[in-house]
Order: structure tokens, then C-alpha cells, then sequence
């Protein structure tokens, strides 16, 4: 190593140990001669902060003997039981290009992915129906395969009227069992 090097390496060393002795303690101290200890106003209390209300206990869901509950333990009462796990949240009907989009998501709130098949149904002020559109997610499949947790989805709405300020609900398949993927 050449004497420059060292020279170097040294001044280096020297500056780092310059400035890990400039380091200050930053921890916080209280200093009693300093703090000013807290006072009462005269005559006036401090409110004590509510207790918390007693809630009542909700019992677990049961069921009678033979019939099937899901792993929430509610009991599984029709074809469309599971539906109710699946949330629908910031949904958007657009148009662009001559043709109307529909995009949103659907949460799935329950223990395992749900698979299922969704129309988007959109009504006329007196119930017929105007069109109608099948969700699919961004794999491009019809039938949903919805993990816990949100999941996009997207529709193209075949049709020559506006709909971007029609009234729609969502129809489940009846073809199409809603059900969990439960990997039993």
C-alpha cells in the first residue's frame, strides 16, 4: 500500500471518529426542577371518561340437528346462501368508444375463495329489462373464482341505449351453484 493510501485511510478514520464524538443524546428527560408539575383549577374537576356500555352477547349461530352450517357457522338456507359474503363496492358504468363498460369490485368476505356467475341486470323505470352483461375478472373467465379479499371485475354491456344513469342489480346464475373452494 502506498504512503498516499495510508495517509488516506487514516484521515478517514480520523473524521469518522470526529463525528461519532459530535453525536447527541436525544433521549427525552424530564428534569424536575424545570417541568412544572400539573395543577388542579380550583373547583373545577376533571371528567372521568364514560364507562363503556355493557353490550349484549350475541350467541354463536347454531343449528338444528341435520342441517349443514358453512365454516361461519350460519346455516346454509337455499341455493344462494353464499352471496351474501360478497360485497359490491365502487361499481362504475361508463361509456367510451360506443360502447358501455361496467367496472367494480366485489369483495368476498368469507373463510375461502367463492366461485360463481354474475349478470349485471339493467332495468327501465317500469322493470323491463333493458340489457343485461355477464362479470368477468381480469383472467377474462365468466365464471368468478373470488379469493378472500376484493377482486376487480369488469363487464362489456351490449346495447345501443345509455345506461350510465339506469338503475341495475346483480343476478346470480341459477345454473351455476355459488359455493366455496374449501381444498376438502
Amino acid at each position: 500500500m502506498s504512503r498516499r493510501a495510508v495517509l488516506k485511510t487514516i484521515s478517514l478514520l480520523a473524521a469518522a471518529l470526529c463525528l461519532c464524538s459530535a453525536c447527541v443524546n436525544t433521549k427525552p428527560v424530564i428534569h424536575s426542577d424545570i417541568t412544572a408539575p400539573p395543577t388542579q383549577r380550583a373547583g373545577i374537576k376533571t371528567p372521568e371518561p364514560p364507562e363503556e356500555p355493557d353490550l349484549p352477547i350475541t350467541p354463536a349461530p347454531t343449528s338444528a340437528a341435520g342441517e349443514a352450517t358453512d365454516a361461519m357457522g350460519n346455516v346454509i338456507a337455499g341455493a344462494e346462501h353464499f352471496s351474501r359474503y360478497l360485497v359490491f363496492r365502487n361499481i362504475l358504468v361508463y361509456e367510451e368508444y360506443g360502447d358501455t363498460f361496467m367496472d367494480g369490485i366485489i369483495e368476498n368476505t368469507y373463510l375461502f375463495p367463492i366461485t360463481c356467475v354474475i349478470d349485471a341486470v339493467f332495468d327501465d323505470e317500469e322493470g323491463s329489462e333493458l340489457a343485461r352483461a355477464r362479470l368477468q375478472t381480469r383472467d377474462g373467465s365468466y365464471l368468478l373464482i373470488l379469493p378472500p379479499g376484493e377482486t376487480v371485475f369488469f363487464a362489456r354491456v351490449l346495447t345501443d341505449t345509455t345506461l350510465t344513469n339506469v338503475e341495475f342489480r346483480f343476478e346470480f346464475d341459477k345454473d351455476t351453484v355459488i359455493q366455496p373452494i374449501t381444498g376438502d
